[in-house]
């Protein structure tokens, strides 16, 4: 399938790792030029001169997207290097486990910032220019626990959900504008973050990691973890020609964890 993104042009965040190297990889792959975003410069610049020497066309700023200015920063790096923004992949970080009761007030605000504002700026950033060019993808990478909470996670699922309403909200908006808008609330995918989060529940319940692992696996119809390349692959059919007509959809790619429908 021919998905038609060949000289379009993307910002991606959390594009140093996992899923969102994966997406980054995978958008390069497709002939789209890419603005990678994430916190460590260094990082960054090792992934840049990797891809470049394979012969992709990308650059990569530095910043966390907690910073109410890194959006509008991002898009201008975007803007006085190619001209123009097609496509938007939100993928910041999801925040740290742990019960309402256990979190402070800075940890609400740090994930309120991080995982629902950033994608509030970011998405104003871009719009104007997707609206100019009656073109734009907007998709933001979330979790299952947004669909299904669960109490040990209830920052993400609290953020993560607000992510889903605005998409909604502003998917509607932009649609005459041939933008979509769309949410991708992965389960398990083997991550970093995904085995720091094994690792933890093994500390809380005193019990060996790969017990925990391979019971979490076992929870999962598909009785496997994903791969980020697999999250990846859904994202570039969303952000393509032929996956123009989908839009405000939260979309669960979780090999069947999910119960409802």
């Amino acid at each position: 399938m021919n998905l038609e993104i060949n000289g379009k042009v993307a910002l991606v965040t959390g594009a140093s790792k996992g899923i969102g190297l994966a997406i980054v990889k995978g958008l390069v792959s497709e002939g789209a030029s890419v603005l990678l975003i994430a916190r460590d410069q260094k990082v960054l610049d090792e992934i840049v001169l990797g891809i470049r020497k394979d012969g992709g066309d990308v650059e990569g700023i530095a910043g966390d997207v907690a910073n109410s200015d890194l959006a509008e920063i991002a898009v201008k790096f975007a803007i006085d290097k190619w001209g123009r923004v097609d496509i938007l992949i939100n993928n910041a970080g999801g925040p740290p486990v742990g019960s309402f009761l256990e979190h402070s007030s800075s940890n609400w605000e740090s994930a309120i910032q991080t995982n629902l504002l950033s994608v509030v700026r970011f998405s104003k950033a871009v719009a104007p220019y997707m609206k100019e060019s009656k073109w734009g993808r907007i998709i933001s990478i979330t979790s299952t626990i947004a669909k299904e909470p669960s109490p040990i996670m209830v920052l993400s699922a609290t953020v993560r959900s607000g992510v889903a309403a605005f998409t909604k909200a502003i998917s509607t908006e932009l649609a005459p504008f041939n933008i979509t808008v769309n949410v991708i609330c992965p389960g398990g995918v083997l991550t970093e973050r995904l085995t720091t989060l094994i690792n933890n529940r093994a500390e809380r319940e005193k019990r060996p990691y790969n017990d925990v692992l391979t019971e979490s696996e076992l929870s999962i119809p598909m009785q496997r973890f994903a791969s980020p390349e697999e999250i990846a692959n859904t994202v570039l059919f969303l952000v393509s020609e032929p996956g123009g007509y989908i839009t405000g959809v939260n979309l669960a790619v979780d090999g069947g964890l999910v119960k409802s429908f």
